[in-house]
C-alpha cells in the first residue's frame, strides 16, 4: 500500500533530482539484481538508480561490500538490518537463514513491538552479546543523537570476526561535526537545524544530529573495539560518477 507519507517522498526526490532533460538510462550490472538498466537522474549516488529492483546506488553500494566481504560466507549467518524495507534488507533476508529487522519509535522501548514491527533504540539494543555475524544500516547513524553508544551497541551485539557496513552522509572535512543534542528530552541546536526525509514519517522529518567527516569516521568508529575499519568506495555504474562510500568495520 503507497502512503501519502511515501507519495511525499517520491515529489521530494523528483524536485531534488533536476531537469529531465538531462537524465540518462545506462546499462549495468545491479549487486542485488544482476544485469539491468539504471536511471541516472543526477551524477550522484542517491540519485543513481537500478530500474529492476528499484534500489539507490547508496544501498546497492552495501550489497556489492556484503558479496565481496562477506558472501561466500553468507548461508547461515544470523543478520540485523536497522530498516525494515530496502534494498539492503532484502537482499539479507532472502540469503541469510536468519534475519532480523526494526524500526525506530520515539517513545518506546528496544524490544517493543509496535504495529507488527520491532523497535530498537540503536544507541540500546534489546538484543543479546554477540547475537549477529552481520549488522548493516542504511543513512541511519547521523539521525542517532549518540553515535558512539551505537557503535559500541553494534560491537557487543556482533560476534568475533562480524561485520558491521552502513552508510551515512560523508562531509569532506577532518573532524566530525555535532548538529544538535539531546538536552533533558528536547533537542538543542548546535548549528543551523537540519532535518531528513523517512519512507515511515515524510520528508524533513527526522532531526540530523551529525555532520560526519571522511577525516575521522573510522577513528570514531574504531574506538568501541572494532578490529578493523575501512572506508570502501564503490561505484555501481559508472555515470554515477561520484563514489558511494561505505564504511565496513570487522570485530
Amino acid at each position: 500500500m503507497v502512503t501519502l507519507n511515501r507519495i511525499r517522498n517520491v515529489v521530494s526526490y523528483l524536485r531534488e533530482a533536476g531537469s529531465v532533460s538531462q537524465w540518462r538510462m545506462v546499462r549495468g550490472n545491479c549487486p542485488c539484481c544482476g544485469p539491468s538498466r539504471f536511471l541516472v537522474a543526477r551524477p550522484d549516488p542517491f540519485f543513481t538508480r537500478c530500474m529492476t529492483c528499484k534500489a539507490t546506488a547508496i544501498n546497492l553500494s552495501v550489497i556489492r561490500i556484503l558479496n565481496e566481504k562477506v558472501s561466500a560466507k553468507l548461508l547461515g549467518k544470523v543478520a540485523y538490518e536497522m530498516s525494515t524495507y530496502g534494498a539492503t534488507y532484502s537482499f539479507l533476508r532472502k540469503n541469510c537463514p536468519t534475519f532480523h529487522c526494526s524500526e525506530y519509535f520515539p517513545g518506546y522501548e528496544s524490544g517493543e513491538w509496535i504495529n507488527g514491527v520491532r523497535n530498537e533504540d540503536a544507541q540500546h539494543l534489546s538484543f543479546a552479546d554477540e547475537s549477529f555475524d552481520i549488522v548493516t544500516s542504511n543513512q541511519v547513524f547521523e539521525h542517532v543523537p549518540d553515535d558512539i553508544a551505537a557503535y559500541r551497541e553494534c560491537w557487543r551485539t556482533l560476534r568475533p570476526d562480524g561485520h558491521l557496513i552502513f552508510t551515512i552522509p560523508l562531509h569532506d572535512a577532518d573532524r566530525t561535526v555535532q548538529v544538535a543534542r539531546i538536552d533533558a528530552g528536547t533537542i538543542s541546536w548546535l548549528r543551523t537545524p537540519e532535518f531528513h526525509g523517512s519512507r515511515t514519517t515524510g520528508p524533513n522529518s527526522v532531526p540530523v544530529f551529525w555532520h560526519f567527516a571522511v577525516g575521522d569516521i573510522a577513528e570514531r568508529v574504531a574506538q568501541v573495539g572494532f578490529s578493523s575499519v575501512v572506508i570502501e568506495n564503490v561505484l555501481v555504474v559508472p555515470q554515477q560518477v561520484k563514489p558511494q562510500l561505505v564504511i565496513h568495520a570487522v570485530k
